[in-house]
């Protein structure tokens, strides 16, 4: 086992790598907004192709992090939804997901984000790894306990930067969508949401006890992360995590 450092310059950008304990031969990287060749809103390493960006900017961004990977990533069109995807030898033909789940060595799976959890999966012995995309809905919706029921063995999880309970206010309509107000506190009329708190109690409950994180909220770092709540019109991050 081994635990990653903070950060990995790679010439295209400065990359997170999470700092988790997991076999060596597991590798996660988190992107953030530095480096790329998107402007305006989208400036920086902009990933997300359904969010306005011009489609040439974004497919050389892409292209440029492709090639720092073992292989082209497996790119889901995210819906918030409970879908998880497994990620075979072959291509997918529906990819309308919000988690994947592979036991194919060099096969890299992606999770975009601006303000949602990032959730990256190891298996203890190296032999598997997933992806989940965690904002409200798909908490809501099961994404993370659907994912675990496809999941064998021991799993050690990485929570990525996300939103924080500092700047995420939600209605009364959000809160009801939880049976408990583990992950809420009030203010004022508003209810403040930690999406990690969610996360780190469903995945707890599904058996993954290794649970690591970045403290950082998106929406307090605007020259190093993109932010939909607090941006409106911005790009996407990624998180991509294989095995060899």
């Amino acid at each position: 086992m081994r635990s990653c450092s903070i950060s990995w310059k790679t010439g295209v950008s400065e990359w997170l790598m999470p700092k988790w304990l997991v076999p060596a031969n597991v590798h996660a990287v988190f992107t953030t907004r530095a480096g790329g060749v998107s402007e305006g809103p989208f400036a920086g390493l902009n990933v997300g192709l359904h969010v306005g960006d011009e489609r040439a900017l974004v497919l050389k961004n892409r292209q440029a992090l492709a090639q720092k990977l073992p292989v082209e990533p497996a790119w889901l069109d995210q819906v918030h939804s409970n879908r998880c995807l497994l990620i075979g030898s072959s291509a997918v033909d529906d990819n309308k997901a919000d988690a994947a789940v592979t036991d194919q060595k060099n096969r890299v799976l992606a999770v975009m984000v601006a303000d949602c959890l990032p959730i990256l999966l190891s298996e203890l012995n190296g032999h598997g790894v997933a992806v989940i995309h965690a904002g409200w809905k798909g908490l809501a919706n099961g994404v993370i306990p659907c994912t675990l029921k496809s999941l064998q063995g021991e799993w050690t999880a990485w929570l990525g930067p996300a939103i924080g309970p500092c700047h995420y206010e939600v209605g009364l309509d959000v809160r009801q969508q939880f049976q408990s107000d583990i992950g809420f506190s009030v203010r004022g009329d508003r209810w403040m949401m930690d999406l990690k708190q969610i996360a780190r109690v469903q995945l707890e409950r599904g058996g993954v006890q290794r649970i690591s994180g970045a403290e950082e909220c998106t929406f307090c770092s605007p020259e190093k992360y993109y932010s939909h709540r607090r941006d409106g019109v911005t790009g996407r991050m990624a998180g991509f995590i294989w095995f060899n």
